[in-house]
């Protein structure tokens, strides 16, 4: 897969498909979160995607779905221009903030009615 399309891939699947991460897996977020962190002074499509690659190799349901969106990214021919989302730093940070998010809802299943 290309870098921009694990980026692009991964942040459809955390903001669209919550129901692939395993409990385990949104247990696992928090180590995905201080890994892309880490890359906050350095951004590069390359260092972003392998750390996405690297966290989900180890969640089936979530390779499966990536697989999935890839190929989905990969068919579609991008019908808008380029837009201010598109660029390295934006969709880092959409990227986090869709991470954070899945968290919040994922620990507001959790809580009894």
């Amino acid at each position: 897969m290309e870098p921009d399309n694990i980026i692009e891939a991964f942040t459809q699947v955390v903001r669209e498909q919550d129901y692939v991460f395993s409990d385990d897996a949104i247990a696992d977020l928090p180590t995905l979160q201080k890994n892309l962190a880490a890359l906050k002074e350095n951004l590069n499509s390359q260092a972003i995607a392998e750390t996405i690659r690297q966290w989900y190799k180890n969640h089936k349901s979530v390779i499966d779905a990536m697989l999935v969106e890839e190929r989905e990214i990969s068919k579609v021919a991008k019908t808008k221009p380029q837009s201010q989302e598109n660029t390295l730093e934006n969709r880092y940070r959409v990227l986090q903030e869709e991470v954070q998010k899945l968290q919040e809802r994922k620990k507001g299943d959790d809580k009894p009615n």
